[in-house]
């Protein structure tokens, strides 16, 4: 059997269920699928379906674990700031172990990072294959390496979301969830995220039936001081077995938003069936799953007048949220589940080990 190892940084629960996927699937294309990272995320809710190890970052015990396991493809999922890529890149370079360069492409959370690029292009540059988050990342390579790029659209493993038996009366009985309409916000608060815009527009509302729900790390924010009214909760970090608590909100929530950077949230929200407010900006390759004025809304960014204006456009009418809200589920089934995110990686690692297959000249259109 053909092994492919993806070395990883730290690995976050919902990767888990993806890579539970992914080993199934693997295996019955006759691969071996196993993850080395520096870090599993503590509150992992899923048991581990692969082969997987733990190794604090160095190049010398990630050199010797690649040699012990003897892999067919490595694929690396690292940022450029975990120090370790450098060595390694050269390292399988120079012993012809095919590679594959697993991201967005460049980094997309900064404005004009002028040479910080190069370094980027410098990986795409020595890799044998790139696979990227969405075909609109292709725009982002430099044309004389597009003939290596293979699309694995980034998403959840939507098929491990549990079913929720309760009613959204009974699931806001349990939380003390006192509003007849609610806007979630689910995610780490990073800056990106833009969560005060959220809350500042929930304090300009003075209607008492709708109201903000708040989950995740607050990563610094006062955000006791930022709500200034009762039509906001803030819930704190949710984890729990088979994610069963934070799918409970979503399911009992009518909209979801995050202002700035929406990243999987869009995903699992769109699952649920909730429309997405959010604002123009430095998004991520998830964006492209929203379409304006069919499953939500796009407006310009740091206009918190705008953004007011949808979020009570889609709480108030009912109608147009319930065609939202079926546009939402009928696109992320059609362009985000699990087994096209897979296709992408299987058809990578079958490029690259088999010697007629031209590694994906043709996928740059895909």
């Amino acid at each position: 059997m053909k092994k492919v190892l993806l070395l990883s940084n730290k690995v976050y629960h919902y990767r888990v269920s993806n890579y539970n996927y992914f080993a199934g699937r693997f295996r019955e294309n006759g691969w071996e699928f196993l993850v080395r990272a520096n870090e599993l995320q503590k509150q992992n809710p899923y048991p581990m379906a692969f082969d997987f190890k733990a190794i604090p970052f160095n190049f010398l015990s990630y050199k010797r674990e690649i040699e012990r396991i003897g892999p067919d493809v490595v694929i690396l999922f690292l940022h450029l700031k975990n120090l370790i890529i450098w060595p390694l890149v050269h390292w399988l370079k120079y012993k012809g172990i095919p590679f594959v360069y697993w991201n967005k492409g460049i980094n997309i959370e900064v404005r004009n990072p002028g040479l910080r690029n190069h370094f980027f292009y410098h990986i795409h540059s020595m890799c044998d294959a790139l696979v990227l988050y969405s075909k609109h990342e292709i725009k982002d390579i430099r044309p004389k390496n597009r003939h290596k790029i293979f699309i694995a659209n980034n998403t959840i493993n939507l098929e491990a979301c549990p079913e929720i038996s309760q009613s959204v009366e009974e699931i806001k009985r349990e939380f003390g969830i006192p509003y007849e309409k609610v806007v979630l916000f689910v995610g780490g608060m990073r800056p990106v995220k833009k969560v005060d815009h959220l809350i500042r527009v929930f304090n300009t509302i003075d209607d008492p039936g709708l109201g903000c729900v708040i989950v995740g790390d607050a990563m610094g924010y006062d955000l006791s001081r930022l709500i200034t009214k009762k039509n906001t909760m803030y819930l704190g970090e949710i984890y729990d077995p088979a994610n069963v608590q934070v799918s409970k909100l979503f399911k009992m929530a009518d909209l979801f938003s995050i202002p700035g950077d929406v990243g999987l949230g869009l995903n699992e929200a769109f699952y649920w069936g909730l429309p997405v407010v959010t604002e123009e900006g430095l998004q991520p390759p998830e964006i492209h799953y929203l379409t304006p004025g069919v499953n939500g809304f796009i407006v310009p960014e740091n206009d918190l007048k705008a953004l007011r204006e949808k979020i009570l456009l889609l709480l108030r009418d009912d109608g147009l949220r319930a065609s939202f809200s079926k546009n939402a589920k009928e696109t992320i089934h059609r362009e985000a589940s699990i087994e096209r995110m897979f296709s992408g990686f299987i058809d990578c690692v079958s490029a690259l080990t088999s010697p007629n297959s031209g590694l994906g000249k043709k996928n740059a259109s895909r």
